[in-house]
């Protein structure tokens, strides 16, 4: 996003000036109709960009301007994708007082969305750019991955190229699934890993097809980070899938008191495993848990065999294990009556989050080697707009450019708002 200062060549087109060929407008609205020429360059060469020459129909003085979006010099005489010839003019579009062009920026949108770092995505862009920096001694290119380029274009463009697939609403048919993603990192003080952030995740379907509805990240898991989370869309959906999370199941039935809320199965029995290898460790429960231990799974393919599971559990005679199962298990029992028959189940009513999973566990793995680095909030979210289009199919970067290069003739050639806007203030970054 480096800015440069269009510094004018002396450099003429050799077109013919004796007729208009440039087939623009001067970017003044009172030069309408007004005679457009072809007249030099400005910029490095190998980066060019043509300069015009405004002659006002009305007898105003000429002068030269540059388009609103200007394009960058053609690197060949021909282009492959529209396989036509294109002139020294016909290059891609570029943003004014820009280094990189539309069409760079969306490639690097894309690798980042997809998991790429912003050191990784700023020096693949500065290489397919040819904006390597040279060294002040030997003159050769210099080889930098300073993500900072890339960051701040997911700052200022990332929104623009959510925005068409922004989703308004909470899906009503199927079933919503929440869960989140909580990531640690190393305390400098006590050496031992904390949850720096968490990153909250909803799944819905769309004609039966799963897709991610919302991605957003969080200091803490609290009921209040929820209810503004549900919040964030309009629409109920008709059921919904989590985990036992109190914050969670608490703001759900706040924000949609009409929606069934059924807790993951997977969720309940991992709860209950972890119960029974606590009381393991007791010597005096050792014996009957080992036995128990291995029929924890079989329970939870039906009401049948979870009934005589908990018939065993009871007899064992462990008071934590059986208040776990007159609370707990209750939930469990009341569920065996709503799920219905395996045989007539749609594949959008699950029995527990795992549908979401394919959708965040890409997400988890480019997030946790780089957790420590991802401070600012609202940075982060944009960033996770991009992993949301990337995990639903929509990363076309053929897209992303028509929208960046609307955004930019929208706002005379300029993003519309500035870079590095969004900055933490104080010493404590606003997720960690």
């Amino acid at each position: 996003l480096s800015e440069v200062a269009p510094t004018v060549t002396g450099e003429m087109s050799s077109l013919d000036k004796s007729a208009s060929k440039a087939a623009v407008r001067c970017p003044r609205h009172e030069h309408a109709g007004s005679r457009v020429r072809f007249d030099g360059h400005y910029g490095v060469p190998g980066h060019r960009r043509q300069l015009y020459k405004c002659i006002p129909v009305d007898g105003e003085r000429p002068h030269r301007c540059s388009e609103n979006l200007p394009r960058e010099e053609s690197w060949a005489e021909a282009c492959e994708a529209c396989e036509r010839d294109v002139g020294f003019h016909e290059g891609p579009h570029a943003a004014r007082c820009y280094r990189f062009v539309a069409r760079g920026i969306a490639g690097a949108l894309g690798m980042v969305g997809a998991g790429a770092t912003y050191r990784d995505a700023a020096l693949v862009a500065r290489e397919r750019a040819r904006r390597l920096r040279a060294d002040p001694d030997s003159g050769e290119p210099r080889f930098t991955r300073h993500g900072s380029l890339v960051m701040d274009w997911v700052e200022v463009f990332a929104p623009v190229v959510f925005e068409p697939y922004r989703p308004r609403r909470w899906p009503t048919g199927g079933s919503l699934l929440l869960d989140d993603l909580p990531f640690r990192v190393s305390d400098p003080r006590t050496g031992r890993h904390r949850v720096a952030f968490r990153i909250f995740c909803a799944m819905g379907y769309e004609a039966g097809r799963p897709k991610l509805s919302r991605l957003e990240a969080f200091p803490s898991k609290s009921e209040a980070d929820w209810a503004a989370f549900l919040a964030a869309l309009d629409g109920v959906p008709t059921r919904v899938v989590s985990d036992s999370d109190h914050g969670l199941t608490n703001a759900v039935r706040t924000r949609f008191p009409q929606a069934e809320l059924y807790l993951c199965e997977w969720h309940l029995r991992h709860a209950l495993e972890r119960l029974m290898g606590k009381l393991a460790t007791e010597a005096k429960y050792r014996d009957v848990i080992d036995e128990l231990a291995p029929q924890v799974e079989a329970p939870f393919a039906g009401a049948r065999s979870w009934a005589l599971f908990v018939e065993r559990a009871h007899a064992a005679d462990i008071p934590a294990l059986s208040e776990w199962l007159n609370t707990t298990g209750r939930i469990v029992d009341d569920q065996f009556g709503r799920r219905g028959p395996r045989a007539t189940r749609r594949a959008d009513t699950p029995l527990s989050t795992a549908p979401l999973d394919g959708f965040i566990n890409p997400i988890r793995a480019a997030i946790q080697p780089r957790a420590y680095g991802l401070r600012n909030r609202e940075r982060t979210n944009w960033l996770l707009m991009l992993m949301q289009l990337h995990a639903n199919r929509q990363d076309d970067q053929h897209a992303y450019v028509r929208y960046i290069r609307d955004c930019l003739e929208a706002n005379h050639g300029r993003p519309s708002i500035g870079r590095r806007v969004i900055i933490d203030t104080g010493r404590a970054g606003s997720l960690h």
